[in-house]
């Protein structure tokens, strides 16, 4: 099959997790009380798409990547063959309680049908 439909086969049925996931970390991101000017996390339809070999099982992962610059790629969402996801948005800001402590990302999964969010910190650089 022509790598471009299978591409675009991908994206269609990712579809509707992708939008969740978003609004998944959007929400998560919505309780978080960061400094500065907001995160706006795009939409799903302003992602670049691209079929990735997966080294673990052989087969082809869906990436939806952001990229607010050309060369910056802010958040990305995988689609497995498997079935399984996972998105990952970056924040970058310091922790509203943790002074010693950023907010790396947001990220999300599906886990037993249902999605789950949660940070990753990174420790304040020296």
């Amino acid at each position: 099959m022509d790598q471009n439909v299978l591409l675009q086969q991908r994206v269609a049925a990712a579809t509707v997790a992708g939008v969740a996931l978003l609004a998944a970390l959007r929400e998560k991101l919505s309780t978080l009380p960061l400094p500065g000017e907001a995160i706006t996390i795009p939409e799903f339809e302003a992602a670049r798409f691209s079929l990735e070999y997966d080294k673990y099982n052989g087969e082809q992962t869906l990436m939806a990547s952001f990229h607010p610059t050309p060369h910056y790629r802010a958040g990305v969402l995988l689609f497995h063959s498997d079935g399984s996801c996972f998105a990952e948005y970056h924040v970058m800001r310091p922790h509203p309680t943790k002074s010693m402590w950023f907010i790396e990302s947001v990220q999300a999964w599906v886990r037993d049908g249902e999605i789950k969010t949660d940070t990753r910190l990174a420790l304040m650089p020296k």
